[in-house]
């Protein structure tokens, strides 16, 4: 079981199979045609085109990835562009790039030595033991900029070190393997959302036409329909509102970040 079949399960299990299959299996189907099963078309329909780009824009996975090996290219002086492999990032894409760091800025727990993509609670802690013994700053730069996929520029640098790391978000994966297993719920709750949204969307006017041009009452099922009116709303509200926070402090290296700025540790 992973969050995305954890959540669609929830979604057939809280919505009626007839209107799952009047707004997502295709009726005008020929029969040369290939079935596509139920859950392809959520994934397609929803999950693809909108809740996975929405968990990307909201959060993500923050990781230090190694530039050391790595080709570039230097069109002067002062900037150094790189173009960095999908199997440094297990295959994900970088959605936001935060800072460079030339030295390990996480000793053991830097990305390819971590538990997925993100640091364990032990690294972790160890990791604050030897920022509050540490003496001298690790040396950063922020001017760099994503402009392709997993292509960074660094600017105002004449020779980047060996020991180089790039602080990156990274997008999750189809089957939101990033997610601890207590988010499921929550992550079921925000998909629920957006399969209602998508049904009252697609149903909403047909359902009306129905029965002006059919004369038949359609009961139960334009009721259901209708009380989906405010789901796109209530989608954007728990987007906003909860999952931000869920995605923030389902990230253990953001979150002990954000903690340790809190308290005014070290960064």
């Amino acid at each position: 079981m992973n969050a995305v079949s954890k959540a669609i399960d929830e979604v057939r299990a809280r919505i009626p199979k007839a209107i799952l299959e009047a707004v997502f299996l295709n009726r005008s189907r020929t029969w040369n045609q290939p079935v596509e099963s139920l859950t392809s078309c959520i994934m397609n329909a929803v999950l693809r085109p909108r809740v996975f780009i929405d968990c990307d824009l909201i959060g993500g996975t923050e990781a230090y990835i190694r530039l050391e090996g790595l080709g570039f290219d230097r069109p002067n002086d002062f900037t150094t562009i790189y173009r960095i492999p999908k199997d440094r990032t297990q295959g994900r894409v970088i959605t936001a790039v935060l800072n460079i760091t030339f030295n390990d800025p996480t000793g053991t727990s830097y990305y390819g030595l971590s538990t997925g993509c993100q640091s364990t609670q032990l690294m972790a802690l160890a990791q604050g033991l030897v920022d509050t013994a540490g003496t001298i700053p690790v040396t950063t730069t922020s001017t760099v900029q994503l402009i392709g996929e997993n292509t960074v520029m660094v600017k105002d640098t004449t020779l980047l070190p060996s020991t180089t790391f790039l602080r990156c978000i990274l997008s999750a994966d189809e089957t939101m393997s990033h997610l601890q297993l207590r988010t499921y719920r929550q992550f079921s709750k925000l998909v629920e959302l957006a399969v209602k949204a998508y049904i009252y969307n697609e149903l909403v006017i047909q359902v009306d036409i129905g029965e002006l041009y059919g004369g038949h009452a359609l009961g139960r099922f334009k009721e259901i329909v209708d009380s989906y009116a405010d789901a796109n709303e209530l989608y954007e509200t728990y987007l906003r509102e909860k999952w931000q926070k869920i995605s923030l402090m389902n990230d253990s290296e953001s979150y002990g970040r954000f903690l340790r700025l809190t308290v005014g540790g070290q960064r």
